[in-house]
Order: structure tokens, then sequence, then C-alpha cells
């Protein structure tokens, strides 16, 4: 392999990419050096605040609002020069507009979905979170919260690409043989090594959950290979108070209403996909 032509594009790109930051730190005010003017800046974010809908300058018909400041000031420009930097923002813009329109509709488009999806994303569980009640907590807590959530397990695996070894472990373990033992390994390698149903790996809890210390469960196919699981010892632990697990129960509460308020909107959507 020639040198030159193996290290010269890399150097290129480099030097490229370096110049366009440059020029980017300098005309948009994308790298800002801290200075005295931070100070200031904090003032004028307060002021933009308290106004960020007022407009602040306009170029050729496009409105520049003071909300669009923020980004220039909490990188530490006063805000005379981060009504500058917009005004370069949007003469790009609008520059991009014409000289690459299709570019520009599609880059448009994608912002768009994005922006607008964190929009629904954001106030609608928030509207979700709100409409959650105490009683609703509470109902939660009394119907679907169960002791036996909280029983923990203390795990043993053996995992091997070779379905046959995996069998010969299972059965080896199940008539106790040493050798068939020494080949487990701990779950959980930190502590005292239980865990919950919930965090048995491969969604494999609701089928542990049926074992006793000292069964195990039929190998399973998983993305490594054949996996036998040996529970170990089994730990029953009471329900917890709801004041300790209320703030977890409205998380789960504004979970799942957002994703059926979800289901519904696609139901009603008109879909098309295209191969």
């Amino acid at each position: 392999m020639n040198k030159s032509s193996g290290y010269s594009k890399p150097l290129i790109s480099s030097i490229v990419v370096g110049i366009m930051v440059l020029a980017g730190g300098a005309y948009f005010g994308l790298d800002i050096l801290r200075s005295a003017a931070a100070k200031e800046s904090r003032n004028d974010m307060n002021t933009v605040k308290q106004g960020s809908n007022r407009i602040v300058a306009v170029v050729d018909g496009a409105e520049i609002a003071e909300a669009e400041l923020l980004p220039f000031l909490n990188a530490g420009l006063d805000k005379a020069v981060a009504v500058d930097r917009a005004i370069n923002k949007v003469v790009a813009a609008n520059s991009a507009d014409k000289m690459y329109r299709q570019a520009a509709k599609t880059a448009l488009q994608s912002a768009r979905n994005e922006v607008l999806a964190s929009v629904f994303i954001n106030q609608r569980s928030q509207e979700v979170r709100n409409a959650v009640t105490d009683k609703d907590v509470k109902t939660f807590y009394d119907t679907r919260v169960n002791a036996e959530d909280f029983t923990t397990f203390k795990l043993k695996f053996f995992v091997s690409v070779d379905g046959k070894e995996a069998q010969d472990v299972f059965d080896g373990v199940g008539r106790g043989e040493k050798d068939a033992m020494a080949k487990l390994t701990w779950v959980r390698k930190d502590g005292e090594h239980y865990l919950t149903a919930a965090e048995v790996p491969y969604g494999l809890g609701i089928a542990v959950k049926k074992l006793k210390a000292g069964q195990r469960l039929q190998p399973v196919t998983v993305r490594e290979g054949a996996l036998v699981l040996y529970v170990d010892d089994v730990k029953a632990n009471p329900k917890p108070e709801l004041t300790k697990v209320e703030g977890e129960i409205k998380d789960l509460l504004v979970a799942e209403r957002f994703n059926d308020d979800m289901k519904a909107r696609r139901a009603a959507a008109k879909i098309e996909l295209h191969s």
C-alpha cells in the first residue's frame, strides 16, 4: 500500500473538518471561550426566559424570538452577540432553502418529526401524570402489588453452544454431581447474589417463580446457547409500605396510560407501508 495515499485522505478530512469547526465557531458562536461575559450572559438568560416569545429581529421576513437566543446565552455569549449569531443562522438557513431546496426539505421534515414528537411526548406525558390520582396509586398498590413480587432468588447458571453439554450439566446437577455443580456460576455476582424475578435475564423470571430451592430450569435456548438455571435459594420478602413504592407505581401508571394512548392514536392513523 502507498503510504501517502493511505494517510492523505484521513489527514485532509481532519484538516477540512477542523476548518469547518473553526468557521462554525467564529460565525455561529458554537465554540465559545468562557470569560467575564458569562456572568452578564446569565443575566441575559433570565431576561430572555421571562419574555421568550418577544421578537428580537426579522431577517427577510423570518422572525427570531428571544427563545432562540438561549443556546448562545448558555454558551456564554452576551445578548447582543447572541442576536448577531442568531441572525447569521437564519441567513444560512434561508440560503440553504434557496440553494439546496430538496436537501433542505428532507432535513426539515426529519427535524419537524423529531421536534414535534418530543413536544408530544413531553406534553402528553405530563398531562397523563397530572391525571394520576392518589386513589389510582392506592388501587394499584392494593390490587397489583403482591408480596410475592418481592421474593428474591439466588440463581446459578450454565450456558453452552453445545446443547448436549447443557443437558448433561442439567442432568448432573439433578443427581447432585460435584463436577456438574462446579460448572455453575452465580447469575448475580455481587453481594448476596439475590435478585427478583423481574431481574432474571431473558424474561425467565416467570418460569423461575415456579421453582423452589434446589430445583432447576430445563435448558432454554438463548443468544449465547443452551442455558441452564439452578435455584440455590429463595427468600420471601414482605410487601413494602405504600410510601416506599408510590413513586414507582405512579411511573408505571403513567407509562401504561401513555402507551394505551399511543396505541389508540396509532390505530386511528392512516398508515401505508411502502417497500
